[in-house]
């Protein structure tokens, strides 16, 4: 590798931060899983086990990146509620809205105990990608 392609390969690079900002949809889902783990009022190490894997093999963010997308994401989208992040996805391709779901369920499962606010956000995002509860449980 010459010098010339190291510098363009290091000016180039984008940050785990400026991944999830070029991308709304990326940032939409990540958000959803930030307030699913949330949304009963602890985090649990197994939920932040989990959404640090998932930031990896999901989204290629390295562990050490977390903490900084998450602060991103607080700043970014305070005001964005969990319809407004899910309406992202309403024109994807179905098999990415039951990505979607499944890695919500799969968060909402991770401390083995599912709270009624997080069945509740899991039952809003659902509503607004046109999914019934029957499809939600088939699903999963």
């Amino acid at each position: 590798m010459s010098v010339v392609d190291s510098i363009k390969g290091f000016l180039t690079h984008k940050s785990s931060v400026q991944m999830v900002a070029d991308d709304p949809v990326m940032a939409a889902e990540i958000m959803l899983l930030v307030r699913l783990m949330f949304s009963d009022g602890e985090l649990a190490g197994e939920e932040l086990v989990l959404f640090k894997q998932m930031c990896f093999s999901v989204f290629n963010i390295p562990e050490e990146d977390v903490p900084e997308v998450i602060r991103f994401l607080k700043e970014y989208g305070y005001e964005t509620s969990g319809e407004q992040a899910a309406s992202s996805f309403v024109d994807m391709p179905d098999e990415r809205k039951e990505e979607l779901l499944k890695h919500m369920v799969s968060m909402a499962r991770a401390d083995s105990v599912l709270h009624a606010k997080e069945v509740n956000l899991i039952a809003r995002v659902s509503r607004v990608l046109g999914y019934s509860p029957d499809q939600i449980r088939d699903l999963v």
